[in-house]
């Protein structure tokens, strides 16, 4: 008998689970934390990859499961990052996790960033809040693929300091970052005793050491950021078909099937966790809801 082929080839099979062991666990705030998992079958952490910019359901049996997406680099091997906010039922169980605690992954999911249509060009990448993380995971492989790609800017805001994710990675690499043309921006909008930068996004574009017409630009973080950053990159010159933003709000099944965050009309239909999470500049001015 020849057993179906999501049953032979599990890798295929957009339901399958894969046992995965928690190595480490860092603080990065108050509400988040850094999580470095690896694969319990050698076959499948040698043969697992992903794209910048896509995610994956996170399970605890008997509890639920969650959408994450991966921050770190997919030039890593048999190891993934995930950066996971205190923020409900499950995480508040994800967030009691131990090293040598194991979980179950599927995925990965979604589009992820168009990195390879990128090479040649300059990097800015704008993240705001919990989305440094995603946008974590195009600078690090940006960063292991150095000789594919112009100049770099990755501005990394939050309210307030001690909200910055990955502060003191991100601070601990500026030396070495500016030798390679790389550029580090860190600010924060709402933190009177911060030392550092003050000022939105935005603000820094200005400051990027990128090319406007020959840059790719990737956007994460609450909506209601994304029309002032629109305005200023175009105001700058930056090309509307080179900005890319990821979504994260609302999946929930992560294939498409239960509808959780399906936006649009009938004309402009979307599935965030199916056609995204990362979309063009032209697919959020033309679907209704896509970032409400």
């Amino acid at each position: 008998m020849t057993l179906p082929k999501e049953i032979m080839m599990p890798n295929d099979n957009p339901y399958a689970l894969h046992k995965v062991k928690v190595l480490k666990v860092y603080d990065l705030t108050e509400k988040e934390k850094l999580f470095l998992f690896r694969f319990e079958d050698p076959k499948l952490a040698e043969t697992w990859t992903f794209k910048p910019g896509q995610f994956v359901q996170l399970t605890i049996p008997g509890v639920g499961e969650v959408p994450i997406s991966i921050c770190s680099s997919p030039m890593r091997k048999g190891f993934f990052e995930l950066c996971i906010r205190r923020a409900g039922r499950v995480t508040t169980v994800v967030h009691k996790l131990k090293p040598g605690d194991t979980v179950l992954v599927r995925g990965p999911y979604g589009n992820g960033f168009p990195v390879d249509e990128w090479e040649g060009m300059d990097l800015l990448l704008i993240a705001a809040g919990l989305g440094t993380a995603p946008l974590r995971s195009v600078f690090l492989y940006a960063m292991d693929n150095r000789w594919k790609y112009g100049n770099i800017t990755f501005i990394n805001t939050a309210r307030y300091g001690k909200d910055l994710l990955f502060y003191k990675e991100l601070e601990a690499m500026k030396d070495l970052a500016e030798a390679e043309n790389v550029k580090i921006i860190q600010s924060v909008t709402r933190d009177p005793e911060w030392p550092g930068l003050h000022g939105r996004p935005q603000q820094f574009i200005v400051e990027a050491n990128t090319n406007p017409k020959n840059t790719a630009v990737a956007i994460c973080g609450p909506p209601r950021m994304y029309k002032a950053v629109f305005e200023a990159l175009i105001n700058y010159g930056y090309r509307p078909e080179n900005i890319y933003v990821t979504l994260e709000r609302r999946m929930k099944c992560g294939i498409g099937k239960c509808g959780h965050c399906n936006v649009g009309t009938s004309t402009s239909w979307k599935y965030i966790c199916k056609d995204g999470p990362v979309f063009t500049y032209f697919d959020i001015v033309s679907t209704p809801g896509l970032l409400d």
